[in-house]
């Protein structure tokens, strides 16, 4: 399935809707778009679904043309508008309870009151290009939140699927997969790469199972925590009556158990630090930077003892950063 947008206003009517559903291996562009949504732009539930926001260029608008067999002529096309696409969502920007891929680029706003991107439990492909200008608005000053799939389904019951499941959160502590490496990376992650943007917001990784949270950063600066986190959601059980308690959690960070985060900053990137983060392995090429806000400092340990972060280390184990 093929589902495309371009020039195009799409909406909802309430205050909860999303733009698009991908599904199975479905293929979701929308170029030069507006998008008024109420939860979400797109919700992902894979487990192969590809998603592009972009621009629409001259050039993606003909490559289209011809795949989809839009039967645009020339004339058409030279006279459709060079736009970008912006978001604008009353509450998450994105969310995944499938796998899948998710692609960012051209001058694409994402403006959300929620976290930009939310991943229920899921292995992603997140890639977002700034060098055109790109831009990643989160009013809680979230830019990715994983946590563990808390939509309870439907339920047979009678032999009909019936919207009476119940999602109750844990009050115990995850134990420890002895056999996950949360220091490595692993196919079924979710994973991010950020080049040419600026960022501000946080990374969190909320996740009790064995998943880890890989971020990579290309002549990119971040500003913000980057933490393995307790996600905890603000009401103990969630049905249909409060569906849009959904996804709504506080992050407290804290040492990793098995929700590793994986930082990998390459040339030409920044991150300053703006509180306690708690990783598993970091990597700093020899002209990144690890820093702390003006008038501050950062320092980090590993596995309990005190280490200088240094252009072109690497390091690995229980890290913890703070800023004083």
């Amino acid at each position: 399935m093929k589902l495309t947008a371009i020039n195009s206003h799409v909406g909802n009517t309430g205050a909860y809707g999303y733009g698009t559903y991908a599904i199975g291996d479905a293929i979701v562009r929308v170029l030069g778009s507006r998008f008024d949504v109420g939860s979400y732009a797109t919700i992902i539930a894979g487990p192969a679904a590809s998603v592009h926001y972009g621009d629409s260029t001259r050039e993606a608008v003909a490559a289209l043309n011809s795949e989809l067999e839009l039967g645009l002529s020339g004339a058409e096309l030279a006279a459709l508008p060079v736009q970008n696409t912006v978001v604008t969502s009353g509450h998450f920007g994105y969310m995944f309870f499938g796998a899948g891929t998710l692609k960012l680029d051209g001058g694409t706003i994402i403006n959300s009151e929620k976290s930009t991107f939310l991943n229920k439990g899921q292995q992603t492909t997140i890639t977002v290009d700034g060098s055109q200008g790109a831009r990643l608005n989160p009013g809680n000053g979230i830019i990715l939140q994983m946590i563990e799939l808390d939509d309870p389904g439907p339920v047979n019951v009678g032999g009909k699927m019936m919207n009476v499941g119940v999602y109750t959160e844990p009050t115990d502590d995850p134990a420890k997969a002895t056999t996950f490496d949360t220091t490595a990376v692993h196919t079924a992650d979710g994973a991010a790469t950020f080049s040419s943007i600026a960022l501000e917001g946080d990374f969190c990784n909320g996740m009790r199972k064995g998943k880890n949270m890989v971020l990579t950063f290309e002549d990119s600066s971040v500003q913000g925590v980057i933490s393995a986190t307790t996600a905890k959601h603000r009401v103990s059980t969630i049905d249909s009556s409060n569906f849009y308690e959904l996804g709504e959690v506080t992050n407290t960070a804290r040492a990793v158990v098995n929700n590793g985060v994986v930082v990998q900053l390459n040339s030409g990137s920044t991150w300053t630090v703006t509180g306690t983060s708690y990783l598993t392995k970091l990597t700093v090429a020899s002209d990144a930077a690890v820093n702390a806000p003006r008038g501050k400092s950062v320092t980090m340990t590993v596995d309990g003892t005190t280490t200088a972060l240094t252009a072109g280390g690497s390091y690995s184990g229980a890290i913890v950063l703070t800023v004083g």
